[in-house]
């Protein structure tokens, strides 16, 4: 649900391209954590570019906790299909109460994408909750299971610099979001980036962006993989 600026809450339900990417996140998570690996088989589909629909690929190695790149061009609800995705991962009963982590490199973001979810806090049967300090991330993240939790990436930081991020947890079902995954402020291969990724070594990765990640982009597919949908024509 959301305010149409009314005052008034409209339902929105998914588009076609948002429907099928979630479809194709779904088991792509499913392999990338190794929760259901068995059986978890995205099914792609193919078509041409300039029909502005769904194509995909994907398809790592099992365990390999890089669930793929999402592009969806800018005005296609790039925002929504994250939450359609997460309300998924929390229901799937392989993922097992799954802790999901949406992350930013700037608070207007997380601001906005914090507003997004909480009005969708029925389907992600929780209410999605936003660190306020590192101290409050650390707590936020330290449970046992489940938790919708926002954070920028600048909030996995050590206490001292030079100092290696302490673990938090090493549960495989943990899914981080990185929204704009492709912006050089995360770092991924170093920095902020790394601090997160010891702080949460068994998470798996998934990223959305409004732009193509750029082929020379080595770094973004190291953390995500290869795309598995995109929709260019909003």
């Amino acid at each position: 649900f959301d305010d149409d600026g009314s005052g008034k809450l409209v339902k929105k339900m998914a588009g076609y391209h948002q429907f099928h990417a979630v479809q194709v996140a779904v088991a792509e998570t499913l392999r990338a954590s190794l929760a259901g690996a068995q059986t978890a088989k995205a099914s792609r589909t193919k078509v041409r570019p300039a029909t502005g629909k769904l194509r995909g690929g994907g398809g790592g190695e099992a365990g390999d906790k890089r669930i793929g790149v999402c592009w969806h061009t800018q005005g296609s609800g790039k925002s929504l299909t994250m939450a359609f995705y997460a309300g998924r991962i929390v229901r799937e009963s392989g993922m097992q109460n799954p802790t999901i982590v949406v992350l930013t490199d700037r608070n207007d973001l997380d601001d906005q994408l914090f507003t997004t979810f909480s009005l969708c806090k029925d389907l992600l049967r929780q209410e999605p909750r936003q660190a306020s300090s590192r101290a409050d991330l650390r707590k936020l993240l330290g449970v046992d299971a489940g938790g919708v939790v926002f954070t920028t990436i600048q909030k996995f930081t050590p206490e001292e610099k030079g100092d290696r991020h302490p673990l938090l947890t090493d549960r495989r079902n943990i899914v981080v979001i990185a929204d704009e995954a492709h912006r050089s402020q995360y770092d991924f291969l170093d920095g902020l980036a790394r601090n997160m990724r010891d702080a949460l070594p068994g998470a798996s990765f998934i990223g959305f962006t409004g732009t193509p990640v750029e082929l020379t982009d080595a770094n973004t597919r190291a953390v995500f993989g290869e795309y598995i949908s995109v929709y260019d024509r909003s």
